[in-house]
């Protein structure tokens, strides 16, 4: 299914979008390892070279690494966001990784 991008940009370059349920998302990964962070709703994200599939609720995140194929697939209607990587996070809660 298609998904409707809410994109909105800062200056450390976040990325968010609002996912319908069962709505699917390639998430656009780089040269250096990403955050995927659920800020509403719940998402399954799955990567290639990972044998885990992650299940994310509000303020979960998982770290995702540089190149390869990561998708997103909202398991409710959810907000997704993504943004570069500042430390190790995989699968907790955001202020346990602080």
């Amino acid at each position: 299914m298609a998904s409707t991008r809410v994109m909105s940009r800062t200056i450390h370059g976040v990325s968010s979008w609002k996912l319908g349920r069962d709505e699917t998302l390639r998430l656009p990964l780089g040269r250096h390892p990403l955050v995927a962070r659920v800020e509403q709703g719940n998402v399954m994200v799955t990567q290639t070279g990972d044998p885990e599939d992650h299940v994310l609720g509000p303020g979960e995140a998982v770290q995702l690494a540089p190149r390869g194929l990561a998708v997103a697939w909202a398991l409710t209607s959810a907000v997704l966001v993504l943004e570069e990587a500042g430390g190790s996070v995989v699968h907790h809660p955001l202020e346990a990784a602080a």
